[in-house]
């Protein structure tokens, strides 16, 4: 952007400027690379940051979509969710009641209550 005499700002057309931004970006990636300098990459950085700073301050809902995307269509306003009753819906089940045990009841084991005679060693030789 250029600065006229009075001040004011003369400003790039918006796809010159999303150009720009773009063509930043990249150098500023090939510095991380290394294959830029310092320098260049200070020069992208004040790119990209102008153009922040001028996005930010526009209205947001006039505001162009960044460079290299394409515009997001308006959200929807979603429609009003009524719950349903259990018994109306007719899709659940309503849960089992769950049978509680008394704390003195042991399940026991079957084959430990009855020794086997066929497994017990014969102890009589």
């Amino acid at each position: 952007m250029k600065r006229t005499l009075k001040g004011e700002q003369e400003s790039a057309t918006p796809e010159m400027r999303d150009q720009e931004v773009v063509r930043a970006n990249r150098e500023l990636a090939a510095y991380f690379k290394g294959l830029r300098t310092e320098r260049e990459a200070r020069a992208a950085l004040k790119i990209i940051k102008a153009f922040i700073r001028d996005r930010e301050r526009s209205d947001s809902r006039r505001r162009r979509p960044l460079p290299r995307l394409k515009a997001a269509p308006a959200p929807k306003r979603a429609a009003a969710r009524t719950r349903k009753t259990s018994a109306a819906s007719g899709g659940r089940k309503p849960r089992r009641p769950v049978q509680q045990r008394a704390p003195n009841d042991r399940v026991e084991d079957q084959t430990a209550a009855r020794p086997d005679s066929a497994s017990a060693p014969d102890e009589s030789t």
